[in-house]
């Protein structure tokens, strides 16, 4: 049997070791401090609370149930990571790298994910709603089976960025260019971006009703 080839535009999953290679780290005794690095660990079911530190590394770890409280992440790198149901609601990423990233199944409302460079990164079944993307340089990124309404992608580049089945509605996409972005698998009554921005977008039909604004029209109902 032929191997299946691999998509080109396909997400690179985190190359993680076997669970068992892992070394747990337990949440609620972790000090985070700048330049600190976690490497081959899973963080245990737990809350990691009240921690600031700058250029922290995390390579090849596994959040699992984590609840950040009160955590600011910023210019880290996240190298083949994985949170798994953890909640990230209000957490500060800015500044940072992640490249080969999975969130599954994650509480992230209001994430900062501002100045981001994203690599091969996959929000499998979010909730990112009021998250943002402010001026993130995204390529291989998928949204799938997520609501991200009113997250924020104000002046992102977005390069193979792919939304399945996710919830957009009201989502601001201002100075971005959605040249080749699919939407048309997603909801939204109405979206925050320029006509420019729009261009060569993929919608359906019905979804036009929600962009007609840009053109300045009226859409009379029948």
């Amino acid at each position: 049997m032929l191997a299946t080839k691999k998509s080109k535009d396909a997400v690179e999953a985190p190359r993680l070791l076997e669970p068992y290679a892992l070394s747990d780290v337990i949440a609620e005794d972790c000090e985070i401090e700048d330049k600190m690095p976690f490497e081959t660990c899973r963080f245990v079911p737990g809350t990691l609370a009240n921690q600031s530190a700058h250029r922290a590394l995390f390579d090849c770890v596994v959040f699992d149930h984590v609840a950040f409280e009160n955590v600011a992440l910023e210019n880290a790198e996240f190298v083949d990571v994985v949170f798994d149901h953890c909640d990230l609601s209000n957490a500060d990423f800015r500044d940072s790298v992640l490249h080969r990233v999975e969130f599954r199944h994650c509480k992230m409302l209001g994430l900062d994910l501002s100045n981001t460079t994203l690599r091969n990164v996959k929000f499998d079944e979010c909730n990112g709603q009021y998250s943002v993307f402010r001026f993130a340089d995204m390529k291989q990124v998928a949204f799938a089976g997520s609501n991200f309404d009113k997250a924020d992608y104000y002046e992102a580049k977005l390069s193979k960025v792919e939304f399945s089945g996710t919830d957009l509605d009201q989502a601001q996409f201002s100075g971005a260019k959605l040249a080749g972005i699919d939407l048309s698998s997603c909801e939204f009554q109405s979206l925050g971006v320029t006509l420019e921005g729009l261009r060569g977008c993929i919608v359906r039909p019905d979804q036009v009703r929600g962009l007609a604004h840009l053109l300045g029209v009226v859409m009379k109902e029948d």
